[in-house]
């Protein structure tokens, strides 16, 4: 989206630094994992990597580590719409949001963060991307490559019945073929738009470049 728009972006990552979500993006642009204390850049390609991400002046960071109050976030998403003109908007993730609530009902708590959070996205005329981990199914887990579903979301349905589209990632982390290990399947688990859903796609990810790269399965 950085590349193939213009438009400007509102980044909430809450269980990172925003040094540490910073040297993720440049990394990108220059396919060097940054963040990682043994890679190697000189200060040409780290200002060229700068330039083309951060240096835009299209980034926009919310600097909080942990949880927060849902009026914190929602006050952050509206200012990051009105204020500096963001057309899109991360936030990872939103059980994180659910800890700082008052609320000793969990599934409550999560019902009026999605409530909120989808009355802003009307309100603004945004598109907000929010992660949401999943409860562990039965038998095997998400870790070993399991299937997503609507059910798995957090406690709530409020998840899957707010959101237009809702994304499923599946990845075998602990198995012994390193092809197999670092690919990622995504799942269109809902589509308001279209109805379309199932298997979208396959990507594999390059430890050395820190990218993830569509892959066709069947020559695997």
């Amino acid at each position: 989206l950085l590349c193939e728009t213009q438009e400007s972006f509102g980044i909430m990552f809450l269980e990172e630094s925003v040094k540490k979500t910073a040297l993720s993006i440049m990394s990108l642009a220059i396919n060097k994992p940054l963040h990682l204390s043994e890679v190697e850049a000189d200060d040409r390609e780290k200002k060229a990597a700068f330039d083309k991400t951060l240096g835009s002046s299209r980034l926009f960071f919310y600097d909080c580590f942990g949880s927060t109050a849902i009026d914190n976030i929602i006050n952050r998403v509206r200012y990051f719409a009105r204020g500096l003109n963001c057309k899109f908007i991360l936030l990872d993730h939103v059980s994180i949001v659910v800890s700082a609530q008052d609320h000793s009902d969990e599934r409550k708590a999560l019902d009026e963060i999605m409530t909120k959070l989808r009355m802003i996205v009307q309100e603004l005329g945004i598109t907000l991307f929010v992660v949401s981990h999943l409860r562990r199914p039965d038998g095997k887990g998400h870790e070993e490559g399991a299937a997503t579903s609507l059910s798995q979301l957090r406690v709530s349905g409020s998840i899957g019945q707010l959101a237009d589209i809702v994304l499923g990632v599946e990845r075998s982390a602990q198995h012994e073929d390193p092809i197999e290990r670092n690919t990622t399947r995504v799942r269109v688990i809902k589509n308001r738009y279209s109805g379309e859903t199932g298997k979208a796609c396959a990507v594999l990810y390059d430890k050395h470049t820190g990218r993830m790269t569509e892959i066709n399965e069947a020559s695997l």
